[in-house]
């Protein structure tokens, strides 16, 4: 049995898996789920859970089965990388369906909606302004009830049913269209202390000192629900990990 060869060959494979995995890094937490909302969807667990098994299970097959003079060596090896490469691409997919495509604001706070919720009937899901784009981060928009009485009224029976305004681009709009309402439903940065830590509240808010804020609206997530500082343009300022709730 030569050792060389197959800690060499293990090597190659996790160099190969290094690419892959930096790759999936670039996507996963500069794009899809920048900080704060990889921790406010639950995705790291997830993520690394997907790819501990793809990116370490394959540099230890390769090394298992690694061979020079076994004939079927180079289809071993390209079944190995295939399903590497299979699972990889469905860990990644499964990802950016869960990712958060929109932060959407909706009566009085803001809602992240998700790729795999989105509307697919959506009048607007060929307009290219409202549509999910996989190579974007999260946007900001505000989801409006219709002006038709009976629309409205279906809106919100829909709502009772699971399907939120949220996730309905044809109620989407500029999040500068609804200035008014976001300043009439910003709390108070004072709400804070109810929920947090004094020192965890004043260490967050620490960082934005230089801006000018003037609360904060609450924003429904998946596993941790967070809030955004507004700015006295009415617009997000960021989210920051604290409770808008107990």
């Amino acid at each position: 049995m030569n050792w060389k060869n197959r800690f060499y060959a293990m090597g190659v494979h996790a160099l190969f898996s290094l690419v892959l995995l930096s790759i999936a890094l670039i996507l996963v937490f500069k794009l899809w789920y920048p900080a704060p909302l990889d921790q406010a969807m639950g995705v790291t667990q997830v993520f690394w859970v997907i790819l501990a098994i793809d990116l370490i299970l394959g540099p230890l097959l390769t090394f298992v089965i690694f061979n020079p003079k076994k004939k079927e060596l180079k289809w071993d090896l390209l079944i190995i990388v295939l399903i590497q490469l299979s699972a990889y691409v469905y860990g990644l997919y499964t990802v950016a369906q869960g990712r958060p495509v929109w932060q959407v604001f909706v009566v009085d706070d803001i809602e992240l909606v998700r790729a795999i919720d989105l509307d697919s009937t959506s009048k607007r899901k060929n307009d290219n302004e409202y549509q999910a784009k996989l190579f974007s981060q999260p946007r900001w928009v505000a989801a409006v009830y219709s002006l038709d009485p009976h629309v409205a009224s279906q809106q919100k029976q829909d709502e009772m049913f699971g399907k939120s305004l949220a996730s309905r681009p044809e109620t989407y709009q500029s999040l500068q269209n609804r200035s008014e309402q976001i300043k009439a439903k910003v709390q108070n940065l004072d709400n804070l202390f109810k929920f947090n830590a004094k020192a965890d509240v004043e260490k967050k808010l620490s960082a934005f000192n230089n801006f000018k804020i003037i609360g904060f609206l609450p924003v429904k997530s998946l596993s941790k629900d967070m809030v955004v500082l507004i700015g006295e343009n009415a617009q997000p300022i960021a989210i920051i990990d604290l409770r808008p709730w107990s």
